[in-house]
């Protein structure tokens, strides 16, 4: 009897044993090799010439990062060393997971020519490779669903909000956080800038979707639950920031790749443990937004709209504070960082600013207005500038073909996963005049620069510039983004000084977008 049941569970163990290895051998080997020779055979398809099981294209981050550039470093060289009019699409392989990276400005006009229809928004909450670090923080909103009638009413609605109009609003509230964060990093006299800004724009965030009376009503600190089973308080930006770092670990964790249901079902950690942490994050939001009485904030003057549920409207301003927290934080660093790289552009920007009164020792308060904040050209160029040369992310947020198509002549069935390129077209020396180098006059239409790339043919036209995607689906949070970087330079630069290392100024291929490896230190004074 005993003997029975030995040989029985023998049996099954080798047969679960079996089906895993054909499993794998399926998803890390079969799919990966048949996706890129489908691919191979068209010529205005790039593949690249090296296959590595289980890490596909992500072999090439890892080999960035070795040689001590940004992880995306390669998606530059790559896109220049394309000859004009040759490569329309990519298929890359990101771990086990094939997708097709839209690179041409043909190509990129004829996926948005079918939107919505035969392409759309992926739908990221039923796709389990897709559902990964912020897209899962945000499960439900409008950004994860394809073009629906609700999901274009509710993201009109934060649109309208976050408009020009209804931001320039908030440069008081910017500029009070700003002076409470430099006033610490002043004390401190260094500080990771990444860190420091990401927890400004946090701050800033919380108080103006959630409501600016909101650490009133929020509790001294909530519990964050550690992989060890241990807790700590923290308060709600700190708590935000290591669930958004908990999160991001969890996409990259090499389980999360090959088996997705284990990302999908939360039954053991790390992704149980992360999936508490966001539930109370959730709680402690809701419990905010009851008590709130600021009739200004986002949550409310959605909510009077009575189009939404609560669940529907909180998950729409997570993705909000999840997505602009850290995408600006990282921009703003790079834009400092460019500004000390060449140093002539940082002088041409505080002559700007000094004509309009934003001076070293102003009142800041005073005199950075909307109004002075958009009569600098020079100003708005630079942060155009910095977004070319340092997007923070490195293509968009994923799309679907919802019917066979084709793009370019190029085979697109139904279920394949697509993303706008920003990287490579960003930065790609066919459409921009010495992309390396960091000119916010190339911006300006009147500039002898721009005269000079015009004269060799390097004139960019609307799809060069990738930062904020384009089509029906492109980020809606543009407007906060620019005014929030474009006060944050006003302020920062006439209200402290600082210096960035003689290692990270000499490297020509640092870069600072979501999951660099590079946490430049800054000395303030």
């Amino acid at each position: 009897m005993i003997g029975t049941i030995f040989w029985q569970t023998v049996r099954l163990i080798a047969y679960f044993l079996g089906c895993l290895l054909i499993y794998f051998l399926y998803k890390v080997v079969y799919m990966p090799i048949k996706f890129r020779y489908t691919y191979s055979k068209y010529k205005n398809v790039f593949v690249s010439p090296k296959f590595i099981p289980v890490l596909g294209d992500i072999y090439y981050y890892l080999d960035d990062m070795q040689n001590n550039k940004v992880f995306y470093d390669h998606m530059k060289r790559q896109q220049r060393s394309f000859k004009p009019n040759e490569i329309d699409l990519r298929a890359d392989l990101i771990g086990t997971d094939p997708m097709i990276g839209v690179v041409s400005h043909k190509a990129l006009k004829e996926v948005i020519s079918q939107i919505p229809g035969k392409i759309d928004r992926a739908d990221i909450d039923n796709t389990p490779c897709l559902r990964r670090a912020l897209l899962k923080m945000c499960e439900g909103c409008f950004v994860n669903s394809p073009s629906t009638k609700k999901t274009i009413e509710r993201r009109k609605s934060l649109t309208k909000i976050l408009g020009l109009n209804h931001s320039s609003k908030n440069i008081p509230l910017m500029l009070k956080n700003a002076d409470i964060i430099l006033q610490d990093m002043k004390k401190k006299g260094e500080a990771k800038m990444l860190d420091q800004m990401a927890l400004l724009t946090n701050r800033i965030l919380v108080s103006v979707l959630f409501g600016r009376d909101y650490e009133e009503h929020m509790s001294e600190s909530y519990e964050y639950l550690y992989k060890d089973g241990t807790t700590k308080k923290f308060d709600l930006c700190s708590f935000f920031s290591n669930l958004s770092v908990g999160m991001s670990d969890e996409a990259g964790n090499l389980f999360t790749i090959l088996f997705p249901l284990l990302n999908v079902s939360n039954i053991i950690n790390p992704w149980k443990r992360n999936h508490t942490n966001k539930l109370a994050l959730y709680s402690a939001l809701k419990d905010i937004v009851k008590k709130s009485q600021d009739e200004d904030s986002f949550w409310n003057q959605i909510r009077k709209l009575n189009e939404f549920t609560e669940d529907e409207i909180l998950v729409d301003l997570m993705l909000l504070l999840s997505a602009g927290s850290e995408t600006t934080a990282d921009n703003f660093v790079a834009l400092l960082y460019y500004l000390k790289k060449f140093p002539e552009t940082k002088e041409k920007l505080m002559k700007e600013l000094a004509q309009v009164g934003i001076v070293p020792g102003c009142d800041f308060n005073k005199v950075i207005t909307m109004e002075n904040i958009q009569a600098c050209d020079y100003l708005s160029n630079a942060v155009k500038e910095s977004l070319r040369m340092d997007s923070p992310l490195n293509f968009t947020i994923f799309y679907q073909a919802y019917k066979d198509t084709e793009v370019c002549g190029v085979s697109i069935p139904k279920g394949t996963i697509l993303k706008q390129e920003i990287a490579g077209p960003n930065n790609d020396d066919k459409d921009w005049l010495d992309p390396n180098t960091f000119e916010p006059e190339r911006h300006n239409t009147e500039s002898e620069f721009f005269k000079t790339s015009k004269e060799q043919g390097k004139i960019q036209n609307v799809f060069s510039r990738r930062t904020f995607g384009h089509g029906p689906r492109m980020c809606p949070g543009m407007s906060f983004a620019t005014l929030e970087m474009k006060v944050f330079a006003a302020f920062f630069l006439t209200q402290m000084d600082y210096e960035v290392s003689k290692e990270d100024l000499e490297n020509d291929h640092i870069g600072f977008g979501i999951g660099s490896q590079f946490s430049p230190k800054f000395k303030i004074s």
